[in-house]
């Protein structure tokens, strides 16, 4: 006859062990991903906006030296004014594909937004846009902050590549700026 000389005896605070180091690596893991895959935009990707808290506010970054300037659009940029300032829309996207074609490899990001929705959508340089940043953004974030009070805005996202030429317009999505941020 054979014995069994192993018992499990597992108690509570085994189990709550075990759950917390499946967690963790879980978090790794996802981690790992989330590095692996920065700085990348697919050229359909998906801009939302999002209430953040004060810490995770990013503003518009600084220029970057050899970065192409984002190609203007119809309406000039609003300035700061009474109007402007007192709410903000802050912006986020995934990251482009990676590509082996040097013609698709994006250097940054350029911001677009309009008043009248799909306009920016059909050509992020219509005549009814604005240019958020004229410098790309190397991140996947920033933060608008001269919008008008009770406004609706509508953004979309390009990818522009190393020579100056921009993608094809991500999903274009609405904000309000109110003291609630919108969540597209």
């Amino acid at each position: 006859m054979i014995r069994n000389h192993f018992k499990v005896n597992l108690q509570p605070l085994h189990f709550i062990f075990i759950l917390a180091v499946c967690v963790l690596v879980l978090l790794v893991v996802y981690g790992f991903r989330l590095i692996a895959t920065a700085d990348r935009v697919s050229p359909g990707a998906n801009l939302m906006s999002r209430e953040a808290p004060k810490v995770d506010e990013v503003l518009l970054a600084a220029p970057e030296l050899n970065l192409p300037r984002c190609p203007p659009a119809g309406v000039p940029a609003l300035q700061p004014s009474p109007q402007t300032g007192h709410h903000k829309v802050t912006l986020s996207w995934k990251a482009s594909s990676p590509s082996s074609d040097p013609d698709r490899i994006a250097v940054g990001y350029c911001l677009y937004r309009s008043g009248k929705q799909n306009a920016a959508k059909q050509n992020p340089t219509c005549s009814n846009c604005e240019l958020i940043n004229p410098i790309p953004i190397a991140g996947t974030s920033c933060v608008d902050d001269l919008v008008k009070d009770s406004a609706t805005y509508y953004y979309v996202v390009t990818a522009i590549n190393a020579k100056g030429k921009i993608s094809s317009s991500s999903n274009e999505t609405p904000a309000i700026s109110a003291s609630g941020s919108y969540l597209g």
